[in-house]
């Protein structure tokens, strides 16, 4: 009899053992099977899902930080500012948290007073994380563009050089086009400071750092305007509308008032149609064809008939310049085509856009304006 106690007592304890080494290894394996399906569905892009594994997460594992900084980015970009907020804060109010996930912390929180438009505020939140980790590139990214949004050009020209010293490859090349986009910030305010010198100065290295830019372009084009150097203002102005033909409806203007004030019509004419004759985006065809049709009504209407199936704007243009050279016919077979509806949207985010700016409202990028249905 005593040899089945000790026999089932046995059997208890080894049961006991097996229960306390297996049980860790499978909540640990649950776990791991929730955070796959978690990545799983972010790379799907169910947000909704996703937000919902990551609550259940927080609620078993209320003292994994990392769970609720995903939780609260990923509330930022659902457009739960206010709870991204409050997330943020309340990781930040651990004494204990580790420096990483401090500076994480205060990154996030950075992000999401920069998606409600605080600037100042995100610039402190910023400023502290880039103390505590000064050769983080996404915090030195993230504070540079704070800092844009400010309007606190020096320091955000400043702060992408750091940067650019600290990357490579890509990551190099974009910090140096962001300070071509600072310093030609610097180059606007020196010239509405009436510091003429400085202003070009800064123009021409902002070109020189971001000579893709039709935003730099635009600035270096004012500044010369204002400065009146005619034929650096004519390239410029052709530069700017080239690289930024979606906005061509305010650049093109722009230059024609120029143009005008200093009798300039001939020589911007000349860089208008040359524009104009390889020119394949509906914005910039429109806006060049406005401005040449008295003139040369055939070239601004062969223009139009080539991108007039893709803008309603370009076959309106179209039709309303053959009706006033009395060709009915032909402005009836324009009007009869079914053009697609064009808008403005952001090339790195696809937000719409209701009227052209150099930069993303949503989210900061520069010269990222097209044309809906555009490469």
């Amino acid at each position: 009899m005593s040899f089945v106690i000790i026999a089932l007592v046995c059997l208890l304890v080894g049961f006991g053992v097996g229960w306390w080494y297996v049980a860790p290894q499978r909540a640990a394996v649950e776990h791991l099977a929730r955070r796959k399906r978690v990545l799983y569905e972010l790379a799907e892009g169910d947000r909704e899902n996703v937000a919902q594994e990551l609550e259940r997460i927080c609620e078993t594992e209320p003292g994994d930080p990392t769970v609720f900084l995903a939780l609260a980015a990923l509330d930022r970009r659902r457009g739960r500012i206010e709870r991204a907020k409050a997330v943020h804060r309340t990781v930040l109010a651990s004494a204990d948290l580790p420096a990483e996930q401090r500076v994480a912390a205060l990154v996030g929180l950075g992000r999401d007073l920069l998606a409600e438009n605080n600037e100042r505020a995100a610039v402190g939140a910023l400023v502290r994380a880039v103390s505590l980790a000064p050769r983080s590139v996404a915090t030195l990214e993230t504070l540079a563009r704070a800092l844009e949004r400010a309007g606190a050009w020096e320091r955000a020209a400043a702060a992408w050089e750091r940067l650019e010293k600290q990357v490579e490859g890509r990551r190099a090349l974009d910090a140096r086009v962001g300070r071509g986009h600072a310093v030609a910030g610097q180059a606007s305010e020196a010239l509405e400071d009436g510091v003429d010198k400085k202003a070009r100065k800064l123009a021409e290295r902002a070109v020189d750092l971001a000579p893709d830019s039709g935003h730099c372009w635009a600035v270096r084009a004012r500044v010369e305007s204002a400065l009146g150097d005619p034929g650096e203002a004519l390239e410029s102005w052709q530069r700017a509308w080239e690289l930024s033909p979606a906005g061509a409806r305010s650049i093109v203007p722009e230059a024609w008032e120029w143009a005008s004030e200093n009798r300039r019509h001939g020589d911007l004419m000349e860089r208008m149609l040359s524009s104009l004759r390889i020119a394949r985006e509906p914005l910039l065809v429109v806006a060049l064809a406005e401005k040449v049709a008295r003139q040369h009504p055939d070239q601004a209407a062969a223009a139009l008939d080539r991108v007039a199936e893709r803008s309603p704007a370009a076959q309106l243009s179209l039709v309303r310049l053959r009706l006033s050279r009395g060709q009915r016919e032909l402005a009836r077979e324009s009007a009869m085509r079914q053009a697609q509806p064009s808008s403005l949207l952001c090339r790195r985010c696809g937000t719409k856009m209701e009227r052209f700016t150099f930069r993303c409202g949503n989210c900061g990028a520069w010269d990222s304006a097209i044309a809906a249905g555009s490469d």
